[in-house]
């Protein structure tokens, strides 16, 4: 999810918490609870700190263990006690709780949507995502700004509660349509290598893409019927390029990131380009997700780059500068 979106779920667990009899009888309290709430609710996203050691690093290490079980107490408890001093006397359990559950939270609605999280760092570096929610998803801010105008009328913490109590039927409902759309074309395509569901914000709405040894189909499913769209051949030109570009810091960064990465070679007349991407994020044939290596005809000069390719005028300047300077751009 978007930051937007996290700041709005940690105003609903700040109005949920008045269920507490603790907070809601407590105006400090409250608003020590609501901050914490807020800032909770953001917590895991603060690894957008490893940017300033470039954009490589953000793509390997973004929802990583940030986003990792070990983690959400310990976000928790510095979020808790960054809060207290200014709070002084307070319960600091209340204050925890709810803090707690705003960090639990966030890395849940990610796991929802199709980037998903690493949750099980250090044991596993596996991406976990249940494809369920698109990564800004209008019908749960719809339903908390429904809330946030009930407040004129009811009790907080019994409104939101409700309000969650709708989410997360919401949540099942389309995690349970994933489910069963992803159970349909895996026995339609019974010799996939592997299907993977991108939400769309209508509901019972993908986007899909189905491996096959020889080529990725990517298509829209959407009232028990599949439109293939786009067909990409499974074809790597230039095997020793793409294996060597594979050990650049910038790629490596890249393919740390997504599971979904493929690579493309471009021949230039001064070198050859090598595209790794992220097939995932799609529009209609172009990838703006994408890390991309040039390697000089003589095989001296590198240069790499990682990042979103909004348009084809930054995507023709991403090019120029990669074919004709001789220093990564992050």
């Amino acid at each position: 999810m978007d930051t937007f979106s996290h700041i709005i779920i940690g105003l609903g667990i700040g109005a949920l918490a008045q269920i507490d009899p603790a907070v809601s009888s407590n105006q400090t309290l409250s608003q020590a609870v609501i901050l914490g709430a807020v800032i909770g609710s953001n917590a895991p996203d603060f690894d957008f700190l490893y940017r300033l050691k470039g954009k490589g690093s953000y793509f390997r290490n973004h929802r990583g263990l940030s986003h990792s079980l070990p983690l959400l107490p310990l976000w928790g408890i510095l979020v808790s006690s960054l809060i207290y001093p200014f709070f002084f006397g307070l319960p600091f359990f209340h204050l925890f709780l709810w803090t707690f559950l705003a960090v639990i939270l966030h890395v849940l609605f990610d796991l929802f949507n199709v980037h998903g999280t690493q949750i099980l760092l250090p044991f596993s570096r596996k991406w976990i995502a249940f494809d369920a929610i698109p990564l800004l998803d209008p019908y749960i801010l719809i339903l908390h700004f429904l809330g946030f105008a009930l407040l004129l009328f009811y009790q907080a913490g019994i409104t939101f509660l409700i309000i969650y109590v709708f989410i997360f039927l919401y949540l099942t409902v389309r995690t349970l349509s994933a489910l069963k759309t992803k159970k349909y074309l895996q026995q339609h395509f019974i010799n996939a290598d592997g299907v993977k569901l991108i939400p769309r914000t209508a509901p019972f709405k993908w986007d899909i893409i189905i491996e096959t040894g020889e080529d990725f189909l990517f298509g829209v499913y959407f009232n028990n019927s599949l439109y293939i769209e786009h067909i990409l051949a499974k074809k790597i030109d230039f095997p020793e390029l793409v294996s060597d570009s594979t050990t650049d810091q910038t790629v490596s960064d890249f393919l740390a990131g997504t599971t979904f990465a493929y690579p493309f070679v471009d021949v230039r007349k001064n070198g050859y380009l090598v595209f790794w991407k992220d097939l995932r994020f799609r529009t209609k044939k172009f990838f703006p997700s994408l890390a991309i290596m040039f390697i000089s005809t003589d095989f001296k000069s590198k240069n790499s780059y990682i990042g979103k390719v909004r348009s084809l005028k930054q995507y023709k300047k991403v090019l120029r500068s990669l074919t004709n300077n001789h220093s990564s751009i992050k």
